[in-house]
């Protein structure tokens, strides 16, 4: 018996879910180590998805994750793993000195990774309202727990610092090259969006972020999504950076001479499966002028915190440099794509295309409420309806 067959078995005794009878690891991830496992208990065989967890995480981080996903399978509406308590009615196993947990094994095809992604219309609208959904069901909700990571607007000043750090580095490697060629580019995006950000995000509203929405963390059945995963990263921020952080991802080329640009018939398609599913619904209103306003820059804001994803993986792990300056270049081409003018009005006249009077139930009664969530707060659902409380193989970030 090996020594990993060793330590999932001691895991899932925990569980009463049967016995280990095959296991595989998740190759896809680069944050946490996970595996597919399959029991079987009174003569049925299921499968599971155990995750052992990131070394620096924190019990609270879990808690937050897992009251998170809680409330949304009770909900109904996302389609989510559920996450299953241990014998004592805990969703937490710790052994040695590492934290555990297991999940429902979704069925559907992982189509994609965060990398190179080229999603059709109709999935780029489903995603768009998934998202949507997801910031509806959750809009209410206080989880216990917190994510440690800090908000977007006070975590620009901390990637600032990170950067530096990595400039002072010694060495030659490709990734190092790289950056210190760019050093000063960087600085003068990172000030900008920083002070930009300061003048006009700073009022908007909150909601929790999944924060890692991108299209390898969805499953697909046909042009159905049948799964969203990996809620380890969700945090309170800016409803409009998880929003912007999405379509960085969904929309952005890594293509040639096209690396870094915006597709932004893939960002109006987007957008409006968001925008579209909170007009039908009597949770949040849809996206407001004011955040479509600001969603340049926290696109912008998106790449660079990216690009601090895998700085800190390149100052911390024995990662391949060459496979991380592939992120590094694609961070820094998009920052730059949207620090020109022409560019920035493009995508300006893309968002102002999108932004409308919402004439839904949901827009009219953040009227009738006093225009929604004031400045600065969290969203508060528009209907008298009950918030139940509770919830090449490229890797996957933060799988």
């Amino acid at each position: 018996m090996g020594e990993e067959t060793s330590e999932l078995q001691a895991v899932l005794a925990a569980y009463d879910l049967g016995e280990l009878q095959a296991s595989a690891r998740d190759l896809r991830g680069t944050v946490n180590t996970s595996f597919f496992v399959d029991t079987l208990k009174d003569g049925r065989r299921s499968r599971y998805f155990l995750r052992r967890y990131k070394p620096t995480i924190q019990r609270d981080e879990i808690r937050f994750e897992h009251a998170l996903i809680r409330h949304l399978t009770e909900r109904g509406q996302c389609p989510v793993a559920r996450v299953h308590p241990t014998r004592e009615g805990s969703t937490v196993v710790e052994r040695g000195g590492a934290f555990y947990a297991l999940f429902d094994y979704l069925p559907g095809e992982d189509r994609y990774t965060w990398v190179r992604p080229r999603c059709p219309a109709a999935e780029l609208s489903a995603a768009g309202r998934l998202l949507a959904q997801f910031h509806s069901d959750v809009a209410a909700f206080r989880p216990p727990g917190h994510r440690e990571e800090p908000r977007i607007l006070r975590l620009l000043t901390i990637i600032a610092r990170e950067w530096e750090r990595a400039c002072r580095r010694p060495g030659s490697d490709a990734y190092l090259r790289y950056a210190l060629d760019h050093a000063d580019d960087v600085r003068r995006r990172l000030a900008a969006v920083s002070s930009a950000l300061r003048r006009s995000a700073a009022g908007l509203p909150t909601v929790i972020n999944h924060s890692d929405y991108h299209p390898g963390n969805l499953k697909f059945e046909g042009a159905r999504i049948s799964g969203l995963v990996d809620f380890d990263w969700a945090k309170v921020d800016l409803r409009a950076f998880d929003v912007a952080l999405a379509t960085w991802y969904f929309c952005a080329s890594w293509e040639g001479a096209a690396d870094g640009r915006l597709r932004l018939g893939e960002l109006a398609a987007f957008l409006r499966g968001y925008q579209g599913r909170l007009r039908e619904t009597a949770g949040i209103a849809p996206l407001s002028a004011a955040e479509m306003a600001v969603l340049p820059d926290l696109i912008h804001a998106g790449s660079l915190y990216i690009l601090y994803w895998g700085l800190r993986d390149y100052l911390s792990k024995p990662v391949d440099p060459d496979e991380y300056l592939v992120y590094l270049r694609h961070s820094i081409n998009t920052t730059r794509w949207l620090s020109r003018p022409v560019n920035r009005r493009r995508v300006a006249e893309t968002l102002r295309s999108l932004t409308g009077p919402a004439r839904s139930q949901a827009t009219l009664s953040a009227r009738q409420a006093g225009s929604g969530p004031r400045p600065g707060q969290k969203f508060a659902p528009t209907s008298n309806r009950k918030v139940r409380r509770g919830g090449q193989t490229t890797k996957r970030r933060g799988a």
